[in-house]
C-alpha cells in the first residue's frame, strides 16, 4: 500500500511539474536565465513535495495518525460514516452494514472521522466520492448538555478537516432518537418531513398524524424538532474564527422505548409539556436502527471520482496553465505585431531621398520578413500557435513595404589618373639633367591629359637605377625631376603652387637592377595627380570639386 502511495505521489508531482515546465519555456516571455533559475526552483519544490507526501510517520500513541484498514468498499452508492452515540447497538458489533442502495461504516468516536477519510483516500481514492457523514445522537444518554454540543463542535472540527482533505464538503445527516411513543423514521429536509414506515411507502408528516393511533405522539414529535432546531442545529450552525458552521444534508429522527429521568432530553420534554416516560430497556429491532429512507436521498450527491484530491489538484494546474498559455499566446503575437508595425512606420516615415536611414530600415523589414518565411516553412514556434498567429498577414505587409523601396542612382565613378612614366635616357643625357633637344616632342605627346586643376597636385618624381653612388643618384633623380617640372610650368604656364618635386634616387626601383633592361626601365621620372584641397588655387578662389579626367598616353602604365 505504501508503495502505491509513493508512484501516486511521484506521478501527480511530475505531471504539475511538467505542466508548469511547457508553460514556462514555450509561451512565458522572459530570458533563458531566468527560465533556466525558475525551473531549478520548481524543480527543488517537486522534490520537496514528494519527500513530504511519501515520508514515514509513525503511529502516535493516541492513534491519532494511525492508519485505518477498511474493508474493499465495492459500491456504487453512498458510503456512510457513522459516528456519535449508541453504536453498539446499532451495529452489534460489526463494522459494516451493506444494503442495496449504500453502505453504512462504522466510524467510532467523532474525531476518528478525518483518520478514516485520510485512509479511504490513500487505499481507496475513487470511493472519496461516495462518503457522507451521520452523526447519531441520543439525547437520552447525555445527562449534561454542554458535553453534547461539545461533540457537535468536534464533529464541525472534523467537517473542517475533511473537506481540507477531499476538497468538498462531505454530506452530514443528523440522526436523533428520543424516549416517547414509538414512531417510524422522520426524515426532514427542506420543509416538508417526511415519515417512511417500515413496510409502507413514506408519506408526508402531515397526512400521517391524521391516523388516531398517531395523535399521542404528535406533542412529542413537536418538541423533538424543537429540541433539534435549539440544540444541534444551534450548535452546528454556528460559525467561529476556527470552525466553520455546518448545514446538515437531513434530520432524521424518531421516538422509542427506553427513557433515563435524569438526561437532558427528560428535562426538556418535561419542562415544556410536563410529559414524562418510565425508564425502560425495551430493545428495538437493530436493522430498524437505521434511517435507511435517506440512502436514496444521498445517492445523487454520491459517485466515484478519479484519482482523489491530488488529481483534481493536477487538473486544476493543467487547466490554470492552458488558461495561461492562451493569454500568454495572444500577448506573445501582441508583441510581433507591435515590432512589424513599428518598423513598417518608422520605413513610411523616412523619405527615399534619405538613402542611409532607409536601407537601415530596409534591413529591419527584410529580417522580418525572412523570420516569418522561416515559420511559414518550419511551422510557427508554440508560443504564437493557439489560434492567434498574424504570420501571413504580416508577411504580406511587409513585402509590399519592401518591393516599394527604389535603390538611390550609383554615383558615377571618378576616373582615377594614371601615372605618366617618361624614359630618362629618351629625356637626358647619362649622368645628366638638362633635357636634351629632341625631347620636347616626347614631352608634348606624353602629357597632352596632364592639366592643370583647382584641388589637384601634380607631382613629379625622379628615379635612378643603382649604379653610381647613393647620394649622387639622389641629387640627379631630383634634378631631373626640377627639369621636367620647369618645362611644364613654363611652357603650360602653370603656377608653382600646382607641382610637387620629389628625388628618390634609387629607392624605388620597378625592375632588377641585376640587368641592363631592369636597370633602364628603373631610370625614370614618373608624373601623377594626386587630389589636395589646397593646390593649384588662385588666390580669392573657392575651392572647387576635382574633375579629374583620363590620361592617354603613349606610355602609360598601370
Amino acid at each position: 500500500m505504501r508503495k502505491s502511495v509513493i508512484v501516486s505521489v511521484v506521478l501527480h508531482t511530475l505531471a504539475g511539474a511538467a505542466a508548469l515546465l511547457w508553460l514556462l519555456w514555450y509561451f512565458i516571455p522572459v530570458s533563458n536565465v531566468s527560465k533556466s533559475l525558475a525551473t531549478v526552483i520548481l524543480i527543488i519544490v517537486a522534490g520537496w513535495t514528494v519527500w513530504k507526501n511519501c515520508r514515514y510517520r509513525a503511529p502516535q500513541a493516541d492513534g491519532s495518525e494511525a492508519s485505518v484498514e477498511l474493508p474493499l468498499l465495492d459500491t456504487q452508492g453512498p458510503v456512510v460514516l457513522v459516528c456519535g452515540d449508541g453504536l453498539d447497538a446499532i451495529f452489534q458489533g460489526q463494522q459494516l452494514r451493506k444494503t442495496a442502495q449504500g453502505w453504512w461504516y462504522r466510524a467510532g468516536d467523532v474525531s476518528r472521522l478525518t483518520d478514516i477519510v485520510r485512509s479511504i483516500l490513500v487505499q481507496q481514492p475513487r470511493q472519496a466520492g461516495q462518503l457522507s457523514v451521520m452523526y447519531a445522537c441520543l439525547p437520552d444518554q447525555h445527562q449534561d448538555e454542554a458535553v453534547l454540543r461539545s461533540a457537535l463542535k468536534t464533529l464541525r472540527q472534523q467537517v473542517r478537516q475533511m473537506k481540507a482533505l477531499t476538497g468538498f464538503v462531505l454530506p452530514v445527516v443528523v440522526c436523533c432518537e428520543f424516549s416517547g411513543p414509538a414512531t417510524p423514521w422522520v426524515i426532514v429536509r427542506g420543509d416538508s418531513p417526511v415519515v417512511c414506515p417500515p413496510d409502507a411507502s413514506p408519506q408526508a408528516l402531515v397526512d400521517w398524524q391524521q391516523t388516531e393511533n398517531n395523535l399521542v405522539a404528535l406533542p412529542v414529535l413537536s418538541q423533538a424538532f424543537a429540541f433539534i432546531r435549539a440544540t444541534l442545529l444551534d450548535e452546528l450552525e454556528k460559525a467561529d474564527r476556527l470552525t466553520p458552521a455546518v448545514r446538515p444534508f437531513a434530520v432524521t429522527l424518531r421516538l422509542g422505548k427506553w427513557s433515563d429521568a435524569q438526561s437532558v432530553w427528560s428535562q426538556w420534554l418535561y419542562l415544556r409539556s410536563c410529559l414524562q416516560f418510565p425508564a425502560s430497556t425495551g430493545i428495538v429491532d437493530p436493522a430498524s436502527r437505521f434511517p435507511d429512507a435517506v440512502l436514496p436521498l444521498l445517492a445523487p450527491f454520491a459517485s466515484p471520482i478519479q484519482g482523489g484530491q491530488r488529481t483534481r489538484r493536477v487538473v486544476l494546474v493543467m487547466w490554470l496553465c492552458s488558461l495561461a498559455a492562451l493569454g500568454f499566446s495572444a500577448t506573445n503575437n501582441r508583441d510581433l505585431i507591435r515590432q512589424v508595425s513599428t518598423d513598417l512606420q518608422r520605413w513610411s516615415a523616412i523619405p527615399m531621398n534619405h538613402s542611409v536611414p532607409k536601407a537601415q530600415s530596409l534591413v529591419a523589414l527584410k529580417q522580418d520578413a525572412l523570420l516569418l518565411e522561416r515559420w511559414q516553412r518550419q511551422g510557427e514556434p508554440l508560443r504564437y500557435s493557439l489560434g492567434y498567429y498574424p504570420g501571413q498577414r504580416l508577411w504580406l505587409a511587409l513585402q509590399q513595404a519592401i518591393d516599394t523601396y527604389a535603390p538611390p542612382p550609383a554615383p558615377k565613378a571618378e576616373s582615377v589618373p594614371k601615372i605618366v612614366r617618361l624614359d630618362s635616357m629618351s629625356l637626358f643625357d647619362s649622368g645628366k639633367a638638362l633635357l636634351k633637344d629632341g625631347s620636347t616632342k616626347i614631352l608634348v605627346n606624353a602629357l597632352v591629359g596632364i592639366k592643370a586643376k583647382p584641388g589637384w597636385l601634380i607631382v613629379v618624381s625622379g628615379h635612378t637605377d643603382n649604379t653610381g653612388s647613393v647620394s649622387l643618384n639622389q641629387s640627379l633623380s631630383l634634378q631631373r625631376a626640377e627639369s621636367v617640372r620647369n618645362w611644364m610650368r613654363d611652357t603650360g604656364d602653370v603656377p608653382e603652387s600646382c607641382f610637387a618635386v620629389q628625388g628618390y634616387g634609387d629607392n624605388r626601383p620597378i625592375a632588377s637592377n641585376d640587368t641592363p633592361d631592369g636597370r633602364a626601365h628603373n631610370r625614370r621620372v614618373e608624373i601623377s595627380l594626386v587630389p589636395q584641397a589646397d593646390a593649384c588655387r588662385i588666390p580669392g578662389e573657392k575651392p572647387a570639386s576635382p574633375d579629374v579626367r583620363g590620361v592617354s598616353t603613349q606610355e602609360m602604365e598601370k
